[in-house]
């Protein structure tokens, strides 16, 4: 049953996720030939200022069109959560033959699923922007199908400089930052829709910013603990430190706002 109610909810974002991912593709592309065209229209003269300012406000716009797409996604499937929970058709799925934990389970999978691949497409989108956009450049492909051999190389001799250990460290806190950005968004959802008859959706909005400020608190305590204990270390490795701490207060964030979710959901929640 966990693995249908699990395709279920997918079914019913996956239309709209793949809308957003095509936008996106085609916003980069748009995008990449406003840019050709400026990449030209910099090397002609007389230059017509109107097309030029016109190219300008289309590369915005593909731009902005980008991040909506990005945060529609997000809203998407917070949206799906409340609706599949907390509504009328959340009756029913809690009627379903499955634990509380798979019912919550389903939902944040079905996210962390649809936000990586709308992430991976927004990540495909700059080098696609940046290709056709120096398409036009004279020698660029040559060029890059001289470096495109290369690239291994170079990256390997990055990976093995010392300071790379920052930046794997750094790198840890995004996954964790990613899952505990999304239990918070449906902690939030939860909490409002348990305190409020009403207007779940502003009492929602008002915990979710209740908690991103106790939380900014607490990281800015965190990070002049770690500043002061700094002080006595005569190496670096308090920048490991701050985004090790960093990476543990993610982590607990996510485990914790899933297991208070859990709770509100089971014991809390009344959808009579």
């Amino acid at each position: 049953m966990y693995s249908k109610l699990l395709k279920y909810d997918w079914r019913a974002t996956r239309g709209m996720l793949g809308l957003l991912c095509v936008i996106c593709l085609g916003a980069a592309l748009a995008g990449g030939g406003t840019m050709r065209y400026l990449i030209w229209a910099s090397e002609q003269t007389p230059e017509s200022t109107l097309l030029i300012v016109v190219n300008v406000m289309a590369m915005i716009a593909c731009m902005l069109s980008i991040v909506v797409c990005g945060v529609a996604g997000q809203f998407l499937h917070i949206w799906r959560f409340y609706k599949s929970r907390f509504t009328d058709e959340g009756f029913v799925t809690f009627t379903l033959p499955v634990t509380t934990h798979q019912i919550l389970l389903s939902s944040l999978l079905n996210t962390v699923i649809g936000m990586v691949l709308l992430c991976l497409t927004i990540c495909l989108c700059v080098p696609l922007w940046l290709l056709v956009g120096f398409s036009g450049v004279e020698g660029f492909f040559p060029t890059l199908w001289k470096l495109l051999p290369q690239i291994p190389q170079m990256f390997s001799e990055v990976i093995r400089k010392e300071e790379m250990k920052y930046f794997w460290t750094m790198l840890v806190n995004i996954p964790v930052g990613f899952l505990a950005e999304i239990v918070v968004l449906m902690l939030s959802v939860t909490i409002g829709s348990v305190i409020a008859k009403k207007h779940k959706i502003l009492a929602a909005v008002g915990c979710y910013y209740g908690i991103n400020l106790v939380l900014s608190f607490v990281s800015g305590i965190s990070s002049i603990a770690t500043a002061f204990a700094a002080e006595s270390q005569a190496n670096d490795g308090w920048i490991m430190g701050l985004f090790g701490s960093n990476a543990v207060i993610l982590l607990v964030i996510a485990v914790g706002g899933y297991f208070l979710m859990h709770f509100l959901a089971d014991k809390k929640l009344n959808l009579t």
